[in-house]
């Protein structure tokens, strides 16, 4: 396999661009600038993941602080809009307020912003009516099936209380006439 170097890369013949090239070119301001492009252009990240891998890679701390003001500055990176997008995500897909909380300590949102995003998405849900969503068409017939549907929902984030009461509209509604 022939490679070429252009603009500071090394180019496969597939188009595919070869990061040691980057890493080698000595340029480490550049080399930072743009794997926080190319890895904000794979998946939203907050801050804190971004210098994580910056670290991870070797990249010096203020070349790694240089890239990030400019990825802050120029809006590519805004923990706030991605505390907000991750916390709508889970309301949508059901999950309870604990396992977004989660989730969002797990990513390096500063506590403020995650309290403030977890507060604007669940801020107006009702907790049992998400879990009783959340549960579907489970079965909660008798005792151990009751059991494992609140299970099921605390591992979803949901409080034991919050679970115990979907359960019970569930089986109040399977009851009804």
């Amino acid at each position: 396999m022939s490679r070429h170097v252009q603009a500071g890369h090394l180019r496969v013949p597939d188009g595919a661009v070869d990061d040691r090239a980057v890493s080698q070119s000595g340029d480490g301001a550049r080399r930072a600038a743009t794997f926080v492009v190319n890895s904000l252009a794979a998946k939203a990240q907050s801050v804190a993941e971004i210098e994580a891998k910056l670290a991870s890679r070797g990249v010096a701390a203020d070349e790694a602080a240089a890239a990030i003001d400019e990825a802050l500055r120029l809006g590519y990176l805004d923990d706030t809009e991605l505390a907000g997008q991750l916390a709508r995500g889970f309301v949508a897909r059901g999950y309870g307020r604990r396992r977004a909380a989660t989730a969002l300590r797990r990513r390096g949102l500063a506590a403020d912003v995650s309290e403030a995003a977890l507060e604007s998405a669940y801020g107006s849900t009702d907790e049992v009516a998400l879990a009783r969503r959340a549960l579907g068409t489970r079965s909660v017939e008798d005792d151990a099936s009751r059991r494992r549907a609140v299970a099921f929902l605390c591992r979803r984030g949901f409080s034991s209380g919050g679970a115990w009461d979907a359960v019970r509209r569930a089986r109040a509604s399977d009851d009804g006439p």
